[in-house]
């Protein structure tokens, strides 16, 4: 990947450690073949031994030393024994681990991309953020199991948190405050925050999509919703959310 200047290199890091959700430098040991029994060995598949994972999902473990395969965007563009910085999607995790290819980069990138990678957290959270209708900071007073109102095979089974409210950091103030959240595990629901009385922090809030799924849409309009992880932040994240929302500001957020 060839780049004009530095700012583009940094700005294409970024992008790239943004939308691959398995990254890892490694060395290339075979071509055109396969380790994962459901793979067939073809043309565009690459095996390359894992020496540091930059971003993998907790659920895979350590990676070091281990083989993966690859169905490359560009075959005949690497080598045994190259090494590289691999940004990679998910493909296969059962038997093996087989993954599709976004882009690699040259192995002098690797701590450059590990550092994209600690940016993360903070820039999904400004992505929150910036999308979101509500921000409190507050605290559970009541949760209550909602009627199903969905039959979906991924119906979110939602419950409702009703929040004293402490303190608005955006949007318009509200009363009532009750926020919708699926208690289904099942995707796509399995990372949202699950609310108990008592329970204080920061709340990222967002109306319901019209977009959405068939349980999203089964909500009156208007009705509020936290359904990604960073929808809510313990109390003591308050900082970090402030600094995020100051340099909004300074950039001409959201408020």
């Amino acid at each position: 990947m060839e780049l004009n200047n530095r700012t583009s290199e940094q700005d294409s890091i970024l992008n790239l450690t943004r939308s691959a959700g398995l990254i890892f430098s490694g060395t290339v040991v075979k071509l055109g073949e396969s380790t994962v029994p459901s793979v067939a060995p073809r043309d565009d598949l690459v095996v390359i031994k894992v020496d540091r994972g930059l971003r993998v999902d907790p659920v895979l473990g350590d990676l070091r030393g281990r083989m993966i395969t690859m169905a490359t965007s560009s075959p005949g563009s690497l080598s045994p024994g190259e090494r590289a910085v691999f940004f990679t999607r998910s493909w296969i995790h059962g038997g093996g681990i087989a993954v599709i290819e976004v882009a690699h980069l040259d192995l002098q990138a690797e701590d450059e991309v590990a550092s994209a990678v600690d940016l993360l957290p903070d820039m999904h959270l400004t992505d929150r953020l910036l999308s979101a209708d509500l921000v409190v900071v507050g605290e559970v007073t009541e949760v209550e199991q909602l009627p199903r109102m969905t039959y979906e095979r991924d119906a979110a089974l939602w419950a409702a948190a009703h929040l004293r409210v402490d303190r608005v950091l955006l949007g318009e103030p509200r009363d009532p405050v009750i926020v919708h959240f699926p208690t289904s595990v099942g995707p796509p629901w399995f990372k949202a925050p699950r609310f108990k009385v008592g329970q204080r922090g920061v709340f990222v809030l967002h109306e319901r999509s019209s977009d959405g799924t068939w349980s999203e849409k089964s909500l009156e309009a208007g009705s509020l919703t936290a359904l990604d992880p960073s929808d809510f932040l313990p109390e003591e994240k308050l900082p970090q959310v402030e600094k995020v929302m100051a340099t909004l500001d300074r950039e001409g957020g959201p408020r």
